[in-house]
C-alpha cells in the first residue's frame, strides 16, 4: 500500500491505495464517527480487494488528513464539498470510471455522487449508509453530537456500540479510545468535525434524504449490505433505498453491529468481491 496527499479543489486530499497494476478501480469511502478515517474503516478490505482491484480509499475532507481551508456550517455544504472532492480526486488519478463502496455516512456521500455524476460510476456497494429519512438514533445523536459532552469514556461507549459482539476487540476498547481522543480532541478537527453537523443530528440525517424520483434515476447495479443489529443506522433504511433504487439487492448480516467490514470482515469482503466480480449478474 502507498499514501499521498493529492490536490482536489483547494485542499489536499489524504489517499491511501492498492493495487495499483489493477485495471479496475474501486473508490472506498469512509464513515463519519469521532477520529475515523479511510483505514480505520477499510483495515481489512482494501488490501484485500487491491488482490483484484486498484483501490482508492482517501480520508474525507475533514476527517484524518485531510483537512478543510475554511469549513463551512451545516451538513448539505458538507456533502457539496464531500461529492466534488471524490471527482476531483478521480480526475487527478486519470480514473474516468470506477466502482465504488460507502460505509455509513460515506454510503451518503455515494448516493449523492451517483445522482449526479452518474457516468463516472459503475457497480455501487452501500453498507449501513444513511440516504433516508429516519428519527435520529441514539448511536448517530450520540456520533454526531459528541463534542457537546466530550470524553474518552463517551467514545468508548461509542466503540462498544459500533458492534455486536465488543469481545471481539478484547481489552483494546480503552486503548483505541485513547488513541483515537486524542485526535478527536485537536481544535482543527473539532472545528470540522463540530461545523459538519452544526446543525444537530436530524439536520444531518435529512441533508443526505434524495427524493423518490433521484432515487429512482440511480441505475447503477447496486448492493446495499446492512447489520440486523446496528445501534446507529436502523435496517429500515436499507429497505427503503431498495424499494426505490431500481437494480438494488439486499444483504442483511445477523449478529452484527454498524462496523460489518470490521465484525464480519471476511463475508463481507467476500461478497463485495463477487459482486464487483460479476457472480451476481444476470
Amino acid at each position: 500500500m502507498q499514501t499521498s496527499n493529492i490536490q482536489t479543489g483547494s485542499f489536499n486530499t489524504f489517499l491511501n491505495e492498492a493495487g495499483t497494476d489493477k485495471d479496475t478501480s474501486i473508490l472506498l469511502l469512509h464513515g463519519s464517527g469521532p477520529g475515523a478515517n479511510a483505514m480505520s474503516n477499510w483495515q481489512y478490505a482494501l488490501p484485500f480487494l487491491a488482490e483484484n482491484y486498484h483501490c482508492l480509499a482517501p480520508d474525507i475532507a475533514g476527517f484524518g488528513l485531510s483537512q478543510h481551508n475554511c469549513p463551512p456550517n451545516g451538513t448539505s455544504h458538507w456533502i457539496d464539498i464531500w461529492v466534488q472532492q471524490q471527482i476531483d480526486l478521480l480526475d487527478a488519478k486519470g480514473i474516468e470510471q470506477t466502482h465504488i463502496v460507502g460505509n455509513s455516512m460515506g454510503g451518503g456521500v455515494t448516493l449523492h455522487l451517483l445522482n449526479r455524476h452518474p457516468e463516472r460510476f459503475k457497480k455501487a456497494v452501500l453498507m449501513g449508509p444513511v440516504g433516508a429519512p429516519f428519527a435520529p438514533t441514539e448511536g448517530l445523536t450520540k456520533g454526531w453530537e459528541f463534542y457537546k459532552d466530550p470524553s474518552k469514556e463517551a467514545l468508548e461507549y461509542l466503540i462498544t456500540k459500533f458492534l455486536f459482539d465488543p469481545s471481539l476487540l478484547g481489552n483494546d476498547i480503552a486503548s483505541i479510545a485513547a488513541q483515537r481522543f486524542d485526535n478527536v480532541m485537536k481544535d482543527e478537527v473539532r472545528l470540522q468535525f463540530e461545523a459538519m453537523f452544526s446543525g444537530g443530528t436530524k439536520k444531518g440525517i435529512d441533508a443526505f434524504v434524495l427524493s423518490d424520483d433521484e432515487l429512482n434515476n440511480i441505475s447503477h447495479q447496486m448492493l446495499v449490505t446492512h447489520a440486523r443489529e446496528d445501534f446507529f443506522i436502523p435496517l429500515n433504511n436499507a429497505y427503503y433505498l431498495i424499494d426505490r433504487i431500481p437494480n438494488a439487492q439486499l444483504h442483511v448480516f445477523d449478529h452484527c453491529g454498524h462496523w460489518v467490514q470490521i465484525e464480519k470482515k471476511k463475508a463481507f469482503n467476500n461478497l463485495t468481491k463477487l459482486f464487483f466480480d460479476g457472480m451476481f449478474d444476470d
